[in-house]
Order: C-alpha cells, then structure tokens, then sequence
C-alpha cells in the first residue's frame, strides 16, 4: 500500500514538473520581464470577490491560462482542515490573472537573507543584554526598554530594507503573458 502512494506522488510530481506553466509578468517600456514559476513565492494585490483590493503573500503551487493557485489546498489535510483553514501560514488562494493589480517576486536569497539578518539580531541582543545585566549599571525597566527599542528598530530596519509588498503595479504598463514575448526590447 505505501509502495502505491509513494508511486503515486512521484507521478504527480513528475506531471507537474513535465507540464508546469510559466508566468512572465512583461513591461515593454522598461524593457523588464519578471518569470514566475511553480514553487517561487509571490506578494500579490488583486480584486477581491467584492471588488476589494485584498493582499496575499504565499508561494505559487498552479499556474493555469486564466488563473494562479498560491497556498496548499486545505482539503487534503482531512481532518486537520479547520486547524489549517484558521491558521494564516497556510493562505489558499485561487485568483484570476485579470485580477491581479500589483505583484512582486519575492526570491529564494531575499528570504534568506532576511532570515540571516532576523538570526543576528537575535544573536546582536543577546549579547548586548548580556553585557547589560552583567554591568548592573541600568534598572531593570531601562534594559527591558533597551531591549525593546533594540527589537522593534532592528525590525523595522529590516522590513525596510527588504519590503514584501507589491511593488509592480499593473497600471503603470505590465502584462501578463504565458510565453515569452518573440521580439526583444
């Protein structure tokens, strides 16, 4: 039996490879093409059920002619379903590609290199703090103060210097297109 399904999910990965679509998001007066494939994280603003402008950050998992799937599908969870619905890591979206009003491409090093500066904060308080508590020259209010201060600025330093909103808007010139366009810029 776990032969079978193991089989199974080595084929339907396979297909998927085989058979995934690109996206490329194409602006011909900036001469800037953006390709988005199956698996890349994106930062998408589009047109809500409503007509609201709504904001998801996820990772692609389909791309098809009219629209991109971003998240995982809650249903194959079974019974763990209303634990992943609830949870916002796990965000399942199907949109539509004329929906979308702004994107960005969020890539492998720029999440890595926001994880290593996240990881030397942490490491940079520590330390700072440490030497704090080992001089006994501040109150405890000061340094839970510094360390706050510490905290909040480094982190808002970073989100600064790697945004993950939209950045493209689709109104300033770019299109979608699932094949590269014949001539060049």
């Amino acid at each position: 039996m776990s032969k079978r399904i193991f089989v199974l999910i080595a084929y339907m990965i396979c297909v998927n490879f085989v058979f995934a679509q690109n996206l490329y998001f194409v602006n011909r007066t900036k001469h800037k093409i953006i390709e988005i494939k199956v698996g890349q994280q994106l930062s998408i603003k589009h047109n809500g059920y409503l007509g609201q402008n709504e904001f998801v950050k996820q990772t692609v998992t389909d791309i098809t002619d009219s629209s991109i799937t971003l998240g995982i599908d809650p249903e194959i969870f079974g019974p763990l379903k209303k634990i992943v619905e609830n949870n916002p890591k796990y965000v399942y979206r199907k949109i539509l590609i004329k929906d979308i009003t702004a994107f960005r491409r969020i890539t492998t090093a720029r999440q890595l290199l926001k994880s290593a500066l996240i990881l030397g904060n942490i490491a940079g308080t520590y330390i700072l703090l440490s030497n704090l508590y080992k001089n006994n020259s501040y109150t405890i209010t000061q340094t839970f103060l510094i360390s706050a201060g510490v905290g909040v600025g480094t982190t808002i330093l970073i989100n600064a210097l790697l945004p993950e909103n939209p950045k493209y808007k689709m109104a300033d010139g770019w299109e979608v297109l699932h094949t590269l366009p014949k001539q060049s810029f």
